[in-house]
């Protein structure tokens, strides 16, 4: 683990937001505003939302990564595990899979990118990240997180599932990106309920998820 000490929540949005267009602006597209409190874009710009006052979910429905399927099945053929580190995203990437097999190094790439947008939103250096291949109905109920922001990526099975405003069940695609507010951000936007999918009563062969998740690293 690295030492890391994580900036105050409550010193509010303002500030965040003034820093959040350096990383992002070459990326950022145009997004239509919106009074939903889910914003959802073709372009990673659109995680910027998360920061707004009226929004709960930014998701980022972002393509299939051909690439990684050999680095994701190599994590498949693993036991279930869970794999925490803490650092500047790069660091924090690399300690994650230090011990995993090298078949699933190009995840690395991928995961320092998410942890990169991640720092851009919060402010940042350091992020925690876990890499979690479950098989089982772990945080099977709906729920809003105690942290600020928690960005949330499934690289294979089934996809977070979220509550819209309108109480409509859905679920995030393999490899979109939600940033999903949490108790902790400093504003009153609406926040959106969500959930691990329950997989125990499903086949054996279709249980298995591959879940990213980042955090600020002593904001729980």
């Amino acid at each position: 683990m690295f030492a890391a000490s994580a900036p105050n929540p409550s010193s509010g949005p303002q500030r965040l937001m003034s820093r959040r267009h350096g990383a992002l602006s070459a990326v950022r597209p145009a997004f239509r505003a919106s009074t939903s409190c889910v914003v959802a874009c073709l372009s990673p710009g659109v995680l910027l939302a998360a920061l707004e006052p009226t929004t709960g979910l930014a998701l980022w429905r972002r393509s299939t990564r051909a690439g990684l399927h050999r680095a994701i099945q190599a994590a498949l053929a693993l036991a279930p595990f869970c794999e925490v580190a803490d650092g500047p995203p790069d660091q924090a990437a690399r300690a994650l899979l230090r011990g995993m097999p090298v078949a699933m190094r190009p995840l690395g790439a991928d995961i320092m990118l998410l942890g990169r947008l991640f720092t851009t939103l919060t402010g940042s250096l350091t992020v925690r990240l876990r890499l979690e291949h479950v098989t089982d109905d772990a945080c099977r109920k709906h729920h809003v997180d105690a942290v600020g922001l928690r960005l949330l990526c499934t690289y294979a099975g089934l996809g977070t599932e979220w509550i819209d405003p309108d109480r409509k069940p859905c679920r995030m695609a393999v490899f979109d990106v939600g940033v999903f507010k949490g108790s902790k951000f400093p504003d009153a936007a609406p926040r959106i309920l969500h959930r691990s999918p329950p997989v125990e009563h499903l086949p054996q062969r279709r249980r298995s998820r591959l879940l990213l998740c980042v955090d600020q690293p002593g904001v729980f």
